[in-house]
């Protein structure tokens, strides 16, 4: 039961998709990745990554004038990863460049749960197979043919 739980939570999590999103402030708590119009620097608790152009993680505050993101993971200019447990960056709106919301994607989900549904079904054939007919058969018996005189 742990198996197909695990399972069905791992082809969930691929059904997701960052989507772009309007002018309007996302809501708070909503996961996002935000690509600045112009690399910018930014302090992740004692360290300051010089260049950045792309913050993911989920939005602490938003208005019409900037954005705070708890960043989980930054990227910098020459390409390099840095991760944190959720530091807050404040970027100003007009500093930012592309903003995308993640979401759950209809068609991966519909492509999942019908890979996941076809598995299924070809895991309960299989097992019916390998358990053979239930006539409660087997060879005979030595022995058993052999009629006594």
């Amino acid at each position: 039961m742990r198996v197909a739980v695990v399972s069905f939570a791992v082809l969930l999590s691929g059904c997701l998709s960052y989507t772009r999103m309007g002018p309007a402030a996302p809501l708070r708590g909503v996961e996002v990745v935000v690509k600045p119009s112009a690399p910018f620097d930014a302090r992740v608790g004692e360290v300051t990554i010089h260049g950045v152009t792309l913050v993911e993680g989920r939005v602490a505050y938003a208005d019409p004038d900037s954005l705070v993101v708890t960043g989980r993971r930054f990227l910098s200019e020459t390409q390099t990863e840095y991760f944190s447990a959720g530091s807050l960056v404040t970027i100003p709106r007009t500093q930012i460049g592309e903003l995308k919301q993640k979401r759950l994607s209809a068609w991966k989900t519909a492509v999942a749960l019908g890979a996941g549904g076809a598995a299924l079904a070809a895991i309960l054939v299989s097992v019916g197979q390998l358990a053979g007919s239930t006539n409660g058969g087997g060879p005979p018996k030595p022995g058993a043919s052999v009629q006594a005189p």
